[in-house]
C-alpha cells in the first residue's frame, strides 16, 4: 500500500474499519492456521519418536540384553538424594578413618561344590611299590597314615541297550493240549520296540533341552541305532495319550488353587493354513503352593473363549497380564483378576529412552515395591498381608498419584502415555496384592515356565500340526511339573511310563 492510500484512509473511516476487519479475519486464520500446524508437528514428531522406538525395541530383541537391570546412577534422579547420599558416604569415609578395625582372616564363601554324593563312584589306587614301602634307613616296612584324594568326573557317551523280553510257550506232552504262553509284559507303547526309558529321553530332549528329533536322529545315528524322526514322533504321539489322564488330574488339582497364574506365548504351526505357517498360542497355567503343577494348553488361535473353556467354573484369583480376553471373566462373580507388575515395569523399561526423568523414577519405586517383596519371602500370609498395607501401600498410591499428574503431559499414542495407561486403566487389579498375603506382585512363575516353548521355538521352529501341538502340550506339562518339584524330568517320566500301562491306562 502506497503512502497516499494510507493518507486517503484517514479520511474515510467506512474504508479504513473494513480493512481492519480484513486484517483481523486474516490474522485469525493465519493464527488457526499456525496451531494446526503446530499441533501437526508434535503428531508427526510423536509418529517419528514411536517409530523410532519400535526400532530399538526390534533392534534390542535381536541384539541387545534380555534383562532389565537397572543403573542406579539413573535412579537417583533428585539433587536432593544424591547430596544426602554423598554426606552420608563422606561420614562414613571419615569415621572409618578415625577407627581402624583390620577383621580376621576368613575363607571366602563358594568355590568349588562338592561333587553329587549319589552318582555312583570308581576308586583307583596309585600305590608304592613293594620296594618303595621299606624305609631305606632302617629296613623297616613304611605304615600308612593317611591317603590324599582328588575326584575326577568322568563322562561316558549315552549307552544303548537292547532289553529282550522273553515269554517262554509250553505244551503237555503227554495229552497235547493247545499251548500256554507267558504273559505280554505291560509296555508303554504297543507297539514298535521303544522302551519307557527311550521314549522318555526322546520326550525331554525335545521338550526339557530343546532338541528337535533331527538332532537326535543324528545323535542316536552316533550310538549305531538307525532311528528315522517320523518314528520318534510317532512314539512321541503315542506315549502323549498315553499321559494326558495325568495331565488331566494335573488340572483339576490347578482349579482347587486360591490363585491361578496364565500366560501364553505364540507358537507357529503348520497345517492351519495352506502353503503356509498359522500363530498358534500355547497357554500356561500354574497352580499356587499347595496346588504346583503347571498345565499347557495349545489352542489354534488366541480367542478369550480358550481360557474360558479351560478354567470352566474356577473359582478364585486369576492373575495375568493385561490381555483383554481375561476382562470377560471378572463379571461372572467367582473370578477376581490380578495384575503382574512384571508387564507393568517393563513398558516403563522400554519406554525409558523417550522419558527418562519419569520412566526412571517409576522404575525406581517399583524396585522399592519389589525390596519389599524380597523381605516377605517365607513368612506367613497374614504376615504379608500386614507388611503390604504397612510399607507397600503409601508407596503404590505415590506411585499412582504421580502417574495420574504425567499423564496429560504425553501424546496418547506415545510410549510413555502408553505405559501409563497400562497401569493407570487397570489400576484396581495392580493394587489387590496388596490385600491378599497369598497372592504375588507379579506372575514371573507362569512366564519362566513358558520359557521352555520360547527356547524351543527357536530350535523346532514351528508345531507340525495342531495334533502336533496338542501332544506337545501334555508333555511340556508333565516336564514342567516335575521342575517345578525339583525333580530329575528324565527319571520321573521313566516312572511314569512304566506305572501308567499298570494301572489300566490305555495310550
Amino acid at each position: 500500500m502506497k503512502a497516499a492510500d494510507i493518507d486517503a484512509l484517514a479520511d474515510d473511516p467506512a474504508k479504513l474499519k473494513e480493512l481492519l476487519k480484513h486484517s483481523f479475519v486474516r490474522h485469525d486464520s493465519v493464527v488457526a492456521e499456525n496451531d494446526k500446524l503446530q499441533m501437526r508437528v508434535r503428531e508427526v514428531e510423536s509418529e517419528r519418536d514411536a517409530l523410532l522406538h519400535q526400532l530399538s525395541m526390534k533392534l534390542k530383541a535381536l541384539y541387545g540384553p534380555r534383562t532389565e537391570k537397572l543403573d542406579p546412577a539413573q535412579l537417583s534422579l533428585f539433587v536432593e538424594r544424591a547430596e544426602a547420599a554423598q554426606k552420608q558416604a563422606e561420614a562414613e569415609s571419615q569415621a572409618e578413618s578415625e577407627t581402624v578395625t583390620v577383621p580376621e582372616y576368613r575363607r571366602r564363601a563358594g568355590g568349588r561344590k562338592p561333587l553329587p554324593a549319589n552318582l555312583p563312584r570308581e576308586q583307583v589306587v596309585h600305590d608304592l611299590s613293594d620296594a618303595e614301602k621299606v624305609c631305606p634307613c632302617c629296613e623297616q616296612p613304611r605304615l600308612e597314615v593317611a591317603q590324599v584324594k582328588r575326584e575326577l568326573i568322568e563322562i561316558e557317551p549315552a549307552k544303548v541297550k537292547i532289553v529282550e523280553h522273553i515269554r517262554p510257550v509250553y505244551v503237555c506232552d503227554t495229552c497235547g493240549g493247545a499251548p500256554v504262553k507267558a504273559p505280554a509284559p505291560k509296555l508303554p507303547l504297543r507297539k514298535g520296540y521303544c522302551g519307557a526309558s527311550a521314549l522318555s529321553l526322546i520326550a525331554v530332549s525335545k521338550f526339557a533341552d530343546h532338541a528337535p528329533l533331527y538332532r537326535q536322529e543324528g545323535m542316536l545315528a552316533r550310538s549305531g541305532i538307525d532311528l528315522a524322526r517320523s518314528t520318534m514322533c510317532g512314539w512321541l504321539s503315542e506315549g502323549a495319550a498315553l499321559i494326558m489322564p495325568l495331565v488331566l488330574l494335573m488340572h483339576r488339582l490347578i482349579l482347587e488353587s486360591k490363585v491361578v497364574q496364565t500366560d501364553d506365548s505364540p507358537v507357529p504351526t503348520l497345517g492351519l493354513i495352506i502353503g503356509k505357517t498359522k500363530q498358534a498360542r500355547m497357554w500356561s497355567y500354574v497352580g499356587d503352593l499347595l496346588h504346583r503343577y503347571v498345565v499347557y494348553d495349545f489352542t489354534t488361535t488366541r480367542e478369550a473363549r480358550w481360557p474360558c473353556e479351560w478354567l470352566g467354573q474356577y473359582c478364585g484369583d486369576l492373575q495375568s497380564d493385561a490381555y483383554p480376553g481375561y476382562d470377560g471373566l471378572e463379571p461372572s462373580g467367582l473370578i477376581r483378576l490380578i495384575g503382574c507388575w512384571a508387564h507393568g515395569r517393563r513398558k516403563f523399561f522400554d519406554a525409558k529412552s523417550l522419558s527418562p526423568a519419569l520412566c526412571n523414577g517409576t522404575l525406581d519405586e517399583i524396585a522399592k515395591l519389589y525390596a519389599i517383596e524380597k523381605d516377605l519371602r517365607g513368612k506367613s500370609d497374614e504376615e504379608r498381608k500386614n507388611e503390604r498395607q504397612l510399607k507397600s501401600k503409601p508407596i503404590l498410591e505415590a506411585l499412582l498419584v504421580n502417574l495420574k499428574s504425567e499423564r496429560p503431559k504425553h501424546l496418547p499414542k506415545s510410549a510413555v502415555a502408553q505405559a501409563i495407561g497400562y497401569v493407570l486403566d487397570r489400576e484396581p487389579v495392580f493394587t489387590r496384592y496388596l490385600e491378599s498375603g497369598h497372592l504375588e506382585i507379579d506372575n514371573n512363575a507362569c512366564e519362566r515356565s513358558l520359557r521352555a516353548v520360547a527356547i524351543g521355538r527357536k530350535n523346532w521352529l514351528f508345531a507340525g500340526s495342531q495334533f502336533g501341538g496338542e501332544n506337545a502340550a501334555a508333555w511340556f506339562s508333565l516336564i514342567g511339573s516335575a521342575k517345578l518339584h525339583e525333580i530329575e524330568p528324565w527319571a520321573y517320566i521313566t516312572d511314569v511310563l512304566r506305572r501308567l500301562p499298570l494301572l489300566g491306562a490305555k495310550p
